[in-house]
């Protein structure tokens, strides 16, 4: 008898509609098209469970205002969320059919990775600032995407200290540059012809510096592939200014000098993929510190697809090893071989 009463319960628990068990929400309260889908397709319900872990963990430990400002993005990418897997960039009145549900768990996917940047990194405690926007395309392909996205994603230090407000004055005011938000905030009726996607994330942070990676994506729909690019934000700490050239390199004639040894690292590396009409043209490219990146082994040049190789090739990245840099370099410059 007591098996078969425990054998009830279990199947009284299996035969519950979904929309009674699912989500991070109360299902029984679902109304619309966005919440049912969420409620009745497991794998959304689980994503969803996933993300709303993602966004408590981020906002235990921060600060009142931190919060408030991450609780406003999450709010923001909700509306969103609502309608980016749509047709038109409205509200839907119908069910999603299967193109939208997976819409929908790619865009739950991306939110939980990009909560997961929020984080702790050299002793400062980062968050990110995210603004989302939805366009319908005024003039949609027959293939690809009817509705443009968008999505910037920006870093902020948590705190009150002269560092903290120095760094988040600098990323708001001094780097529009490098990823613009008007990609968001200041959208026109064509620009939902294509997706746009920039991240500012840290990547670096040691006495010297705070080092931001930046990459951008812009895929015009109904293109072959997006189009995309890597650089670099490199904020001094201590002097709460961006990195220039001169804090690397010194002395009367170092550029000359530094385009030469980029041009040969460049050709022994790609050898047969190398493609440049003109090797002058990576001139301006190689003494730009936002292509600049660092380690311990030499400097890196960052360089986009088709500047100097096919598509295919990729973003190709070269390795100048700092002794072949002796000469050219300035005394702040020891401070970046780590």
């Amino acid at each position: 008898m007591l098996g078969k009463i425990i054998l009830s319960l279990i199947l009284a628990v299996l035969l519950v509609p979904a929309t009674a068990r699912a989500a991070s929400f109360d299902c029984g309260k679902a109304r619309t098209p966005f919440a049912k889908a969420i409620c009745t397709h497991p794998d959304l319900s689980k994503a969803d469970d996933t993300l709303a872990a993602a966004f408590k963990g981020v906002l235990s430990g921060l600060s009142a205002p931190a919060k408030a400002e991450v609780s406003s993005a999450q709010d923001a990418w909700v509306k969103y969320a609502n309608i980016a897997c749509t047709k038109d960039a409205r509200l839907p009145k119908k069910p999603y059919d299967a193109d939208g549900i997976t819409c929908l768990k790619g865009l739950f996917t991306d939110r939980t990775g990009q909560l997961a940047n929020s984080k702790t990194i050299g002793g400062l405690r980062f968050y990110y600032i995210d603004l989302y926007a939805a366009l319908k395309d005024p003039q949609p392909p027959d293939f690809g995407g009817t509705v443009g996205l968008k999505q910037i994603s920006t870093p902020r230090i948590d705190g009150t200290d002269a560092e903290a407000v120095a760094f988040n004055h600098f990323i708001e005011t001094g780097t529009s540059n490098d990823l613009n938000p008007a990609l968001v905030t200041g959208l026109k009726p064509d620009d939902g012809s294509e997706d746009d996607t920039g991240s500012m994330l840290v990547t670096t942070v040691n006495p010297v510096r705070i080092t931001m990676t930046v990459d951008f994506s812009s895929y015009g729909h109904g293109a072959a592939h997006p189009n995309y690019a890597t650089t670099f934000v490199h904020f001094l700490r201590g002097e709460n200014r961006r990195l220039l050239a001169s804090d690397i390199f010194a002395g009367e004639g170092w550029q000359a000098k530094f385009q030469a040894i980029a041009l040969a690292a460049l050709t022994k590396q790609e050898g047969e993929d190398l493609m440049l009409d003109d090797p002058k043209s990576i001139n301006d490219l190689v003494i730009d510190p936002a292509r600049w990146d660092f380690s311990k082994d030499g400097l890196i040049l960052q360089f986009e697809p088709y500047e100097v190789a096919a598509y295919a090739v990729g973003a190709p990245t070269v390795t100048i090893p700092w002794t072949d840099l002796t000469a050219l370099l300035g005394p702040k410059a020891k401070d970046f071989q780590q």
